[in-house]
């Protein structure tokens, strides 16, 4: 007895030891980002900055919400507005989107692990580990070009769009919370997807998020509650090591970081306020929030992109690859993965109207031996 109440006690105290640290773990990562930046600003006396880089900071007030809640992440944002409405080169802006998520989609995944989101870790472990070597590969060999990078991702994602659209309200599909099955070739398959959007996430400062998320909702119908905060894991991790790479080893982050400092106060609280609004929102509402940021996207790009003749070609081919692409999903995920879906759904209907048939045979069996009883005192 002793002992069994010693073991008791050692498991209630690492419970309250683990609730601590989930409790503490936000406040206490934001102080010292906080404290860090504000000994730099002060030491560095760069408060003036604000005067001169506010857009920045008045961008990443809705940018750092969205890179929480959304698979667009914060450089989404940031992007066609630094380069269409501010005019700053493609460079800079990719490189202060990679700096800004580093920190505020770091602080979001944060609060999606403290509070527990569900999440798909394989995913983002061998994703990640793509994506490192798709950073290296779009800095160094792969340069995709502007306008060319903005149009490309932007068309992909309005076709994404539609074809979400069509999947959750014209064909109703069912969705999973989990992967159906992991299979060895699964970690090739998420690798090159995570080199394929690491590629994009060099030029453009994000894109592995956005690729993840297709291929989960689309080709494996997973949950966009699910989906979301597992591609913010995903950007976070990737930023983080983009922004090394550019910081440390090409060197080359000039005014983006002094952009980066005039939006860290704003990401390390509109980041995390993101994630945590997106896991108590419906499925139906991120799906909403998500392709009006897309449809945004779509209109300003149409408005404010010149698009020459190349850029026709390759606004074209990138609809045609992308219907057949997602085509392609849908169909799969129809043959293979909504089959086995239903076909749970229909084991547990069965199993729970089992339970419920032999509910009052239970009921009646408990209530048996009171019966005679009762009729005996009615008789008296």
């Amino acid at each position: 007895m002793a002992t069994g109440g010693r073991t008791s006690q050692h498991s209630l105290r690492r419970e309250l030891d683990t609730d601590t640290v989930r409790r503490w773990a936000y406040p206490v990562a934001l102080a010292v980002v906080l404290v860090t930046w504000a000994v730099y600003m002060a030491v560095s006396d760069s408060w003036t900055l604000f005067s001169l880089h506010w857009p920045a900071t008045l961008t990443m007030t809705l940018g750092s919400f969205v890179a929480g809640a959304t698979a667009e992440g914060g450089a989404a944002v940031a992007f066609p507005v630094f380069t269409k409405v501010l005019g700053i080169d493609p460079e800079t802006a990719r490189t202060f989107g990679l700096l800004i998520q580093s920190v505020g989609m770091s602080m979001a995944a944060l609060v999606i692990v403290v509070r527990k989101v569900p999440i798909l870790p394989r995913v983002i472990m061998w994703t990640s580990l793509g994506g490192v070597g798709g950073q290296l590969i779009g800095t160094y060999w792969i340069s995709l070009g502007s306008p060319y990078s903005k149009i490309l991702f932007t068309f992909v994602a309005f076709v994404f769009g539609l074809a979400v659209v069509t999947s959750r309200w014209l064909l109703r599909l069912p969705v999973v919370d989990s992967l159906p099955s992991w299979r060895a070739n699964d970690r090739v398959f998420y690798s090159v997807i995570g080199v394929a959007g690491g590629i994009f996430a060099a030029n453009t400062g994000s894109g592995i998020d956005m690729l993840t998320f297709i291929v989960l909702t689309l080709a494996i119908g997973v949950n966009e509650k699910v989906s979301t905060p597992t591609t913010v894991v995903i950007m976070a991790i990737n930023s983080v090591f983009g922004s090394a790479l550019h910081a440390f080893v090409v060197q080359d982050l000039g005014v983006a970081f002094d952009y980066w400092l005039v939006a860290v106060p704003v990401v390390v609280f509109g980041a995390p306020l993101g994630a945590y609004a997106a896991s108590k929102a419906s499925r139906d509402h991120i799906i909403i929030l998500l392709v009006t940021l897309i449809s945004i996207e779509f209109i300003t790009t149409l408005i404010l992109v010149p698009f020459s003749p190349a850029a026709k070609v390759l606004t074209a081919a990138s609809i045609v690859g992308s219907l057949f692409w997602f085509s392609a999903m849908l169909r799969y995920r129809i043959t293979h993965i909504v089959p086995t879906v239903r076909a749970e759904q229909l084991r547990q209907r069965r199993r729970g109207a089992e339970i419920a048939r032999d509910a009052p045979t239970v009921n009646a069996s408990a209530g048996g031996g009171q019966k005679p009883q009762a009729r005996k005192e009615m008789k008296q």
